[in-house]
């Protein structure tokens, strides 16, 4: 369904350039403290497990550090599991189901495997509650050489020193506001019509393109419907 809504900033069918950008950044504040809600809950846990500071954002190198979170007993004879929260910063839900995760079943779990979780990738994002950076740059499309997001690029370098990973779970949330706010500004920046789409209600997982492995899929399902509704297929 197309859709008359125009966005405030740009001009309908040019893409943005930096004067746009920084419109946009500059109608963007602080709605939450990631220093007071993430922070605090990530060095609570180093009691247990190894915090480790694997970058900062050069944003605000004191307000953004970035932490990630591991099994005490590194064993390299066992496989690796990565959990990724907040590379969208506005999705709440993966920054504090990742911190619950570790808090409640990594210890369970790490006899099994070794578990690294980065807990909140993209914190002015979560602290302005935006899918993008202050660039206006989606971290979910930088994970590339040369990447245009500090949060990606400093992500990856965490990642290659881990050696294989058997699994990466990232955590996701499709929230109300991508649909009156994010892909209206997504259609602005590159230039393109925004056509009105459907935020799907309830969870769902996706599958690698080349590796989708199904089973795994529907078992994943399988479990969390037991705890919340599932997304229509």
């Amino acid at each position: 369904m197309h859709s008359s809504y125009s966005y405030p900033i740009g001009t309908s069918g040019e893409k943005w350039g930096q004067e746009e950008r920084k419109a946009w950044r500059a109608q963007t504040t602080i709605k939450r403290e990631y220093q007071q809600e993430v922070v605090p809950k990530i060095k609570a846990l180093a009691s247990e497990f190894l915090v480790e500071q694997y970058g900062a954002l050069s944003y605000d190198e004191q307000r953004y550090p970035l932490f990630c979170i591991k099994s005490p007993n590194w064993d390299d004879n066992k496989p690796t599991v990565l959990v990724t929260g907040g590379v969208h910063g506005y999705e709440t839900s993966g920054v504090h189901g990742a911190l619950k995760f570790v808090e409640t079943q990594a210890q369970h779990y790490s006899q099994y495997f070794n578990i690294v979780v980065a807990p909140c990738v993209s914190p002015w994002g979560y602290e302005t509650i935006n899918r993008w950076n202050p660039n206006a740059v989606d971290p979910n499309r930088s994970f590339y050489q040369d990447s245009p997001a500090e949060e990606s690029a400093n992500l990856m370098k965490l990642v290659s020193t881990l050696g294989d990973v058997l699994i990466h779970i990232d955590l996701h949330e499709t929230t109300d506001t991508d649909e009156t706010e994010f892909r209206p500004a997504l259609a602005a920046r590159d230039g393109i019509e925004y056509i009105e789409g459907m935020i799907p209600d309830g969870f769902y997982t996706v599958g690698d393109t080349e590796n989708p492995v199904p089973d795994f899929q529907a078992a994943v399902i399988e479990s969390v419907r037991k705890v919340t509704h599932i997304a229509p297929a």
